[in-house]
C-alpha cells in the first residue's frame, strides 16, 4: 500500500479570510461544504484540498506551516506585486537569490514564491530577461 497527501489543514483565526486570500494566490473557489471551509484543487494534484480550521486562540502565527508556489506564467515580480494586492506581506526580497522571495499570508503563515517554469529554465539556459 501506498500514501499520499489528501489535504494539508491550515489553522487561522479567520478560516474564511484566510481561505478567501488562498483561493485568490491559487485561483481556485472557496467552498464552505459539509466538511468544512477549503479549496478543492485540480485533479491530480497533491494535495487535493487545502482546509482551514479555526486556531487555538494560543496559536502561534504562522503555526510551522511553510508553502512554497511559483507562477504559472509572467515573472516574480509580477508574481510578488500580485500576492501583495490580495494581502501578502513581503519578508525578504533578497538580490543574492533572484529564483524565490519569502512572503507572509495576511495571518503570518510564511511561503515562498519562485520563479516561473518559463523563467527557471531561461536561468538554466542562463538566458536574462
Amino acid at each position: 500500500m501506498t500514501t499520499h497527501l489528501r489535504r494539508l489543514t491550515i489553522p487561522a483565526q479567520d478560516p474564511a479570510a484566510l481561505a478567501r486570500f488562498w483561493g485568490g494566490v491559487l485561483l481556485r473557489p472557496v467552498i464552505n461544504g459539509s466538511d468544512g471551509i477549503h479549496l478543492q484543487m485540480v485533479e491530480g494534484n497533491e494535495p487535493q484540498a487545502l482546509y482551514f480550521t479555526q486556531a487555538a486562540a494560543q496559536s502561534v502565527p504562522g503555526g510551522g506551516l511553510f508553502l512554497s508556489v511559483g507562477a504559472l506564467c509572467g515573472t516574480l515580480a509580477d508574481e510578488v506585486e500580485r500576492l501583495i494586492s490580495l494581502g501578502a506581506v513581503l519578508l525578504n526580497d533578497s538580490p543574492g537569490d533572484l529564483g524565490s522571495v519569502m512572503m507572509a499570508d495576511p495571518e503570518g503563515h510564511q511561503f515562498m514564491v519562485e520563479l516561473c517554469d518559463e523563467e527557471l529554465i531561461d536561468d538554466e539556459i542562463g538566458l536574462t530577461r
